[in-house]
């Protein structure tokens, strides 16, 4: 039996041809396109001060180090071609091994990432669904509100502070029926606000996820960076609630784009099935790069030591500058990180005529309301400037362009 293929002659009412941004999907038109950094309203120039981004400072980063590297693996085939070859969704596993010996899990708990962010987005996009509630830090670190958005989940803010997340006012909204998917935080030298979540509150909350199922994902870029060294005991990670995001941006380079997420064994299968129809792996190069240096030993250590001898003197240089400038803001002095998070005392007005004239004195920072994560212009009168990546002596002038401004507010 043959079957005879049916044509159409084409309709002469034609409809009207559709403009090509109507290809565009729904769910991606509706994502939000504002920038979450401050952007310069004019050309810097070379003597324009930027106090926005908190990326590391270049001093800080192992240059010779990873040219050095670079340069040895690159030199011949055996060597060049594997760095170069495509390589295992989840990472390499000797880089995954080294990670997971720090972390104290096994490695098949470790999934490479192209920074942080990316395992933030990853844990998320593996559980989250439309209706679903993510509580986040509030004020927020302003990607983290595009990555739940992508999701489709409802956003859900909990104050934090100097103690980081607080966990009372969650626990309390626990009880009266909130239920999230999960509860994102950055626990230690919180970005923008700089608190540092105690032991007793990550024990309290990991409790929580237990009891409410949900989990706790530890976004922790900073952890590395207290000004003695010292670090606050994290979440237990045999916890199977517990999702921790970390980076190797602050360390080795932003431009590497190589992170780790350490997920609990019921998560991991799905993150890296997931990551397979994303992006596939992260940089077989820069693993590599960077399964050399930490196979090191004692490597990685040194540079962290020499990275928070710097920061601190960063930290210290901002926050007696901010201080010698008079009472017009007002700030807790960072616990360690990158940042100082304070609020305009004249409000909302002073803070937007400040933001105003530190620009036309060639220096910008981070207004507030890119903290919001409602994004309904709350913070306001609030700032966050990022004492690491300028370089001293553009830190130094900086600071004296702001302060000069900070005694012109009425």
């Amino acid at each position: 039996m043959t079957t005879a293929l049916t044509t159409h002659a084409p309709s002469s009412a034609a409809s009207p041809a559709s403009s090509p941004a109507d290809l565009v999907s729904r769910r991606v038109a509706a994502l939000s396109v504002s920038s979450p950094y401050a952007v310069p309203a004019r050309k810097p120039g070379p003597d324009f001060v930027n106090l926005v981004g908190g990326a590391p400072a270049v001093e800080a980063l192992p240059l010779a180090e990873i040219r050095e590297v670079t340069q040895e693996l690159l030199a011949g085939p055996d060597t060049g071609g594997p760095a170069l070859a495509y390589g295992p969704n989840a990472g390499d596993p000797a880089l995954r091994r080294l990670i997971a010996d720090r972390e104290g899990v096994d490695p098949a708990r470790i999934l490479i990432t192209n920074g942080g962010l990316h395992g933030t987005s990853l844990a998320l996009q593996s559980v989250a669904e439309p209706g679903d509630v993510v509580v986040v830090d509030d004020p927020v670190f302003p990607d983290t509100i595009r990555i739940v958005e992508q999701t489709g989940a409802d956003i859900h803010p909990v104050p934090v502070g100097p103690h980081g997340l607080d966990v009372d006012v969650l626990e309390e909204r626990l009880r009266g029926g909130l239920r999230p998917k999960a509860v994102y935080t950055v626990p230690d030298f919180h970005n923008p606000g700089g608190g540092l979540l105690p032991h007793a509150r990550r024990l309290r909350l990991v409790e929580l996820a237990e009891r409410y199922g949900f989990f706790v994902l530890s976004d922790n870029p900073y952890r590395a960076f207290s000004p003695d060294g010292r670090a606050e005991p994290d979440f237990p990670l045999d916890s199977d609630r517990v999702v921790v995001a970390h980076t190797f941006a602050k360390t080795l380079g932003p431009g590497l784009r190589l992170g780790w997420l350490v997920a609990p064994e019921w998560l991991a299968p799905h993150v890296i099935n997931l990551r397979r129809r994303l992006d596939f792996q992260s940089s077989t190069l820069s693993q590599a790069i960077a399964r050399t240096l930490l196979s090191r030993d004692g490597w990685f250590d040194e540079l962290l030591g020499r990275s928070r001898d710097l920061y601190r003197e960063r930290a210290d240089l901002t926050v007696r500058a901010l201080r010698e400038a008079g009472d017009q803001l007002e700030f807790d002095d960072p616990a360690g990180g990158f940042f100082v998070w304070a609020r305009v005392k004249g409000g909302a007005t002073a803070a937007r005529l400040l933001s105003e004239r530190a620009e036309e004195a060639g220096v910008v920072y981070s207004v507030g309301t890119f903290y919001d994560p409602l994004q309904q212009g709350r913070y306001a009168d609030h700032l966050r400037l990022a004492y690491s990546q300028a370089r001293h002596e553009h830190l130094v002038a900086g600071l004296e362009r702001l302060t000069a401004v900070l005694r012109t507010l009425p």
